[in-house]
């Protein structure tokens, strides 16, 4: 592990810091998003409603390339705090729809850091950062989110290590699973405008940051399960909250498992040979 020093009380004073971006729900983003996830792009209309998972792809940071970290993130310190550990991860986050977008949408996304908090884990020293995230179209609230961020510390001279988790349930309702092409990956990248380098970039993913392979986005984990769970309810989720678990990689099979409460709402993960379960949700309809 590295010896890292950091100002939790500087880190703190992010807390309150905004932005705002503007994007458009655009016939050509709908399009790509479905290829992406291996569906006939077909004709998107203006007016239709987009896919579920969407809004992942809108208002990306958008810097220039000379800002850009080692990993290829925009720098820290902009609008999220410059926590000094080498990893950044996503989480997790928890998601309520409060109606649907449609293609031809402009969308206002106002982004707001609510918390920075230090821990002690097994793998070392973790910062979590929360974020909100609301998205308006003609001044109504459509989306709201919390999102959570991970940083974490990395030994270069350790790769990192697989652990298996135990599953939670083993005889799901409905079941999909995906294989992790790298297309798959390198476009999504493309659509998200992401550049951190874990997803397409194999020398550095595997030399510099010690992962096996080139890492499946946390996001696009996410938008399979919901749209696995939206697909086994044969209707939109109203919230949808979810948690990542361990990393997916590249070149692998993904499982993804849906589970009937008594509720009417569904439990889910993803899963792994090699991992076990990667990812927990459960989407509120």
């Amino acid at each position: 592990m590295n010896d890292i020093d950091i100002n939790i009380d500087e880190l703190k004073s992010w807390i309150g810091n905004d932005e705002i971006v503007f994007d458009e729900v655009s016939e050509n983003l709908e399009k790509r998003f479905r290829a992406t996830l291996d569906i006939d792009p077909g004709e998107p209309q203006i007016g239709e409603i987009a896919s579920s998972g969407i809004h992942w792809a809108l208002a990306p940071a958008v810097v220039k390339s000379s800002l850009l970290g080692k990993d290829s993130h925009p720098q820290k310190g902009g609008f999220l705090p410059p926590v000094a550990l080498p990893r950044r991860m996503w989480a997790g986050c928890q998601t309520t729809f409060l109606d649907t977008l449609k293609i031809g949408d402009q969308v206002k996304k106002k982004s707001s850091v609510i918390d920075v908090n230090l821990k002690n884990g097994k793998s070392g020293l973790l910062c979590f950062v929360k974020a909100k995230y609301e998205f308006y179209v003609d001044k109504k609230l459509v989306i709201e989110e919390l999102h959570d961020i991970v940083y974490r510390d990395f030994d270069n001279n350790q790769a990192t290590k697989v652990i298996k988790n135990d599953l939670p349930f083993s005889n799901p309702d409905f079941e999909e699973v995906i294989f992790a092409h790298p297309t798959m990956l390198f476009r999504y990248s493309a659509i998200t405008f992401n550049g951190h380098r874990i997803h397409y970039d194999y020398p550095y993913s595997t030399q510099v940051e010690g992962y096996q392979d080139l890492v499946f986005h946390g996001p696009l984990q996410a938008t399979l399960m919901l749209r696995a769970s939206e697909k086994f309810k044969n209707t939109r989720a109203k919230s949808f909250s979810h948690k990542g678990i361990a990393p997916v990689f590249a070149n692998e099979n993904l499982h993804i498992s849906v589970e009937q409460l008594e509720n009417g709402n569904v439990n889910c993960f993803t899963s792994t040979s090699a991992a076990g379960m990667t990812m927990k949700a459960e989407a509120v309809f």
